[in-house]
C-alpha cells in the first residue's frame, strides 16, 4: 500500500427516546474507536443506536452494528441503568465479535480471560 493510503472508520452515534449529552456521544465515538482499533483495517464503519429498553423498564439499551467490508457485519447489544454502562457493555461485547470474525482477538475476552 502507498505511504499516503489512510483507512478511514466512519462512527455514528444515535439516540431514540433519550436524550444522550454531548460528553456521552464524545465518550461513545472515544469508546467505540478505542475497542475497535485494533481490527482499523477490517471495520469500515461502526452505528451506534442508544435508547431506553421497552422490555427493561428505567435501564437503556445500546445497540451497535459494525461493518467489517468483505468480513461481513456484526451486530450485538446491551442493557444498563446509564448510557456510559450500556456504552461500555456494547463496545466490549463489539470487540470481541469482531475478533473471532477475523481472526485475532485483542479484547478482554480472550482465552487469557476465560476459566
Amino acid at each position: 500500500m502507498p505511504a499516503a493510503f489512510v483507512d478511514t472508520m466512519r462512527i455514528r452515534i444515535s439516540a431514540i427516546d433519550t436524550l444522550i449529552t454531548r460528553d456521552q456521544r464524545a465518550y461513545a465515538e472515544y469508546r467505540f474507536f478505542i475497542s475497535t482499533a485494533p481490527y482499523g483495517p477490517h471495520v469500515t464503519a461502526v452505528d451506534v443506536m442508544v435508547r431506553r429498553d421497552i422490555v427493561a423498564s428505567g435501564q437503556v439499551r445500546c445497540t451497535v452494528a459494525v461493518d467489517l467490508g468483505q468480513c461481513g457485519r456484526v451486530k450485538t447489544q446491551a442493557r444498563a441503568t446509564h448510557p456510559g454502562a450500556a456504552i461500555d457493555r456494547a463496545a466490549d461485547r463489539a470487540a470481541w465479535l469482531i475478533g473471532r470474525r477475523v481472526g485475532r482477538d485483542y479484547s478482554a475476552k480472550a482465552a487469557a480471560f476465560t476459566s
